[in-house]
């Protein structure tokens, strides 16, 4: 039950302020993305002895649904935190080996995943992270608190909190003070 109440936190981060807007968030595909995940995740993590498979096949065909149909394939197994904020879909993919903190915003064409080529491990991120149109966040990278990775960066090295990123290979141009 812990995703619905995520899930609650995420429908938050859209700020709706009329009754038309809620008509309009209806078939916003962000949205739509959003609540396959959290569903395809609280299935994911029920763990009952037989039921967990065909629970977890379930899981994977929202999944599926979302990539085809809405162009995000955020995997069940992802960890992310409350308050998810998908803007616009196309070509998001997110490794199941993910785990993000609080209120984390994915742009389109945004990749989490290896590196590749034998490369190892997933990103972790950190709490209020913004993911920049078509970027890239690759291999075992740590992103801290904070931070903010410009459009079509390409993440291959930890970044510490606060921090702005930009470029490829991507690089710090900017620590933010933290109040």
């Amino acid at each position: 039950l812990q995703q619905f109440g995520y899930l609650v936190q995420d429908l938050k981060r859209w700020k709706c302020s009329s009754p038309k807007d809620v008509f309009y968030y209806i078939f916003e595909q962000g949205i739509c993305v959003t609540i396959f995940y959290r569903i395809g995740r609280a299935l994911f993590l029920i763990e009952i002895p037989v039921v967990k498979i065909i629970l977890r096949f379930l899981g994977f065909i929202l999944m599926k649904f979302s990539e085809i149909v809405l162009g995000a394939a955020i995997k069940p197994e992802a960890d992310i935190g409350p308050g998810l904020y998908v803007g616009h879909t196309g070509m998001i993919r997110v490794h199941p080996k993910t785990k993000a903190g609080k209120n984390l915003s994915i742009g389109p064409g945004v990749i989490l995943g290896e590196k590749g080529l034998g490369g190892k491990g997933a990103p972790q991120l950190g709490n209020n992270v913004y993911l920049g149109v078509g970027s890239k966040i690759l291999g075992d990278v740590k992103i801290g608190n904070d931070v903010k990775v410009g459009a079509n960066a390409v993440v291959v090295k930890n970044i510490p909190d606060g921090a702005v990123a930009v470029g490829v290979p991507a690089k710090v141009i900017k620590i933010e003070a933290r109040s």
